[in-house]
């Protein structure tokens, strides 16, 4: 069994030097050598595009990591694991889960919620249930996350949403499944897809020109600075609602700029503040995640092969 690692830093690569916690050197990837250890007919390849705490991700880390994994010969591999922080996991996975969105092969993001030093932390449990997971041969992209009732979740990494205060993880459509010594109550697999504009030879541009605004009581839009932005994504309450008289006019003020509302889900009644932003020239997105929504929007408009409306009808 021969897995290619991304070791990208986060939790999982960190340790404390007595002071604060930070990233060890890219050198290192503790959690593979200690499986290798264990197991050493499982062979790791580990590479380290990128070695940050993820809360500190930019565009220049995006770009890197995309042109990593379009330059790796994944076919040498049974699977693919990326260890990576927890602080941005719902966004980091939906990235790699759209650019490998045509992945043959098994690929697991793994992160951990304390340091692997620290008796109470998931890491390793989780590394090792991508490590089964990989072994199994199931396709597609995934988080297998140990939240705090004991039980290791299995999430399609376009559906985790962020952790937020909690150190659990969820997913937008619910669980794909769950590990305890065998993989169980698996659902159909949901894993968003991207066209195929990028490769190693067109690379996505990714820069900070998409705006993603979350709704709270009192949002002020008009001091919002829509300058240099391509297009704009909102969230919304629980109930797929937003105050559309404040909005209503920032949408209309925009112009084409284009404007897309996410955690919408199809078949369900919506409210009259819905329907009103709707009307103004809102676009709906349904039946994905907030996170993976603004990641697909990013490398939307980091290409200009097709337009930004295209790429997300895709």
């Amino acid at each position: 069994m021969k897995i290619l690692i991304f070791a990208t830093g986060g939790t999982i690569g960190s340790a404390f030097d007595g002071k604060t916690i930070n990233v060890q050197s890219a050198e290192k990837c503790a959690v593979a050598s200690e499986y290798s250890a264990q197991d050493p007919d499982t062979v790791f390849d580990v590479k380290n595009p990128v070695n940050i705490l993820s809360e500190l991700i930019s565009s220049d880390d995006l770009n890197t990591l995309a042109k990593a994994v379009y330059s790796a010969d994944t076919d040498a591999y049974d699977g693919v694991i990326f260890t990576a922080g927890s602080d941005n996991l719902g966004y980091l996975a939906a990235f790699i889960s759209l650019i490998m969105c045509d992945t043959k092969k098994p690929v697991c993001i793994v992160a951990a919620n304390m340091l692997m030093s620290d008796e109470r932390s998931n890491g390793y449990q989780n590394f090792c249930t991508a490590v089964e997971l990989i072994k199994s041969g199931m396709k597609g992209v995934f988080v297998p996350y140990r939240n705090d009732d004991g039980v290791m979740y299995v999430h399609s990494a376009s559906d985790i949403r962020q952790a937020d205060l909690s150190e659990d993880f969820y997913s937008f459509n619910g669980f794909y499944g769950i590990y305890d010594g065998s993989f169980k109550e698996l659902r159909p697999y949901i894993g968003q897809k991207i066209p195929a504009v990028f490769s190693a030879e067109r690379l996505p541009l990714i820069s900070d020109n998409v705006m993603l605004i979350h709704p709270y009581p009192l949002l002020a839009y008009s001091r919002l600075d829509t300058n240099g932005i391509r297009a704009v994504i909102h969230t919304l309450y629980h109930s797929a609602t937003l105050d559309s008289a404040s909005a209503v006019p920032f949408v209309k003020a925009i112009g084409n700029v284009p404007f897309y509302l996410a955690s919408l889900r199809s078949g369900r009644k919506i409210y009259q503040s819905t329907a009103d932003i709707l009307s103004a020239g809102a676009v709906p997105l349904y039946d994905i995640s907030p996170e993976c929504a603004y990641m697909k929007l990013l490398l939307a408009c980091s290409q200009d092969e097709l337009s930004i409306s295209d790429f997300m009808e895709e």
